[in-house]
């Protein structure tokens, strides 16, 4: 795991694996819109939807 992303009460293993694959899928082409996951927020995209700015 890089060392800027730790596992504790806000980063679980699935979470993580999660990050990964957008990551991966994103490389790939997809767009960023479809992450389920929020590379800045580190958690997962529903969940800090209201924190960005369109």
């Amino acid at each position: 795991m890089p060392k800027h992303m730790r596992f504790g009460p806000d980063l679980s293993q699935k979470l993580y694996n999660a990050i990964e694959r957008d990551n991966q899928r994103e490389d790939a082409g997809m767009h960023a819109d479809d992450r389920t996951t929020c590379w800045p927020h580190q958690s997962w995209a529903e969940d800090c939807e209201d924190q960005h700015t369109r």
